[in-house]
């Protein structure tokens, strides 16, 4: 079976600002994690991993320092939909962190930080929302997702049945109270695993298409700005709405406005 692991960095063992991207303990905290989804997922059945470092400019993860088993994709985020295909049985979120506006979400926002919120048919969704949506469009299930309590919960709200392994636990935005790493990779491999041995249970996340996508901006030049470059409807000064026949195709107009 072939897993493909999505990785961001706030929702990592360890780490509680930007700033340990600066030193080695942004990049191992990401690696360690995603070694221990792959040997977790291993256990259970899985024996091809792709890596989509989808931090930033996707240039956070050292190559030399993930499992050989796996592949890593590095660099900008595009072509959308960052790698994602009908060719895989599972995805995993390592490392991700809750919506913008989280009370004890560790780093929480949403997209690049100019985004207030983010609803698909009226419910509010962050990132780890929107990849449960985009890969059960290509018919592949999330199965595991890793990262603060808070981005747990969070997924666990939207998904219902998905695997989960905390990292942390938040306090407020840049402070929390931390595992150990090795208490917590311990857990991020037990979590993993038992997501790979049951990943036949695992239902897709779908909605009513076609589908809104409405995206609130922190201001109205941000909004302004996304509507020139990717359309839509303005619904007010800072919301921008999209309609599509397919989740994919709603988040793809959503990306152009980044471009």
């Amino acid at each position: 079976m072939r897993a493909f692991i999505l990785c961001d960095y706030e929702g990592a063992t360890g780490v509680v600002s930007w700033g340990d991207e600066e030193n080695t303990l942004g990049p191992e905290a990401m690696a360690g994690d995603v070694n221990a989804t792959i040997d977790g997922l291993r256990q259970g059945g899985f024996t091809k991993f792709v890596v989509r470092d989808y931090h930033s400019e996707g240039r956070t993860i050292h190559p030399a320092s993930i499992d050989p088993a796996a592949t890593l994709i590095r660099g900008k985020s595009t072509p959308y939909p960052y790698g994602l295909s009908t060719d895989f049985d599972a995805m995993c979120f390592v490392g991700a962190h809750s919506m913008a506006g989280t009370q004890t979400g560790v780093m929480c926002h949403t997209m690049n930080g100019e985004v207030h919120a983010v609803h698909i048919n009226g419910k509010q969704i962050g990132e780890i929302g929107g990849f449960a949506y985009l890969t059960s469009h290509f018919g592949v299930p999330l199965i595991f997702v890793t990262g603060d309590k808070a981005a747990c919960d969070e997924a666990l709200d939207i998904c219902g049945d998905v695997e989960v392994a905390p990292t942390k636990f938040g306090l407020s935005r840049n402070c929390g109270e931390m595992l150990h790493p090795s208490v917590s990779r311990k857990g991020i491999t037990e979590a993993a695993a038992r997501a790979a041995k049951r990943v036949k249970e695992f239902k897709l996340l779908t909605t009513e298409l076609p589908c809104t996508l409405d995206v609130t901006y922190h201001t109205p030049n941000l909004a302004d700005r996304v509507f020139d470059t990717g359309g839509g409807q303005r619904i007010d000064g800072c919301t921008v709405r999209v309609v599509a026949d397919t989740i994919f195709d709603a988040f793809k107009r959503f990306e152009r406005g980044f471009q």
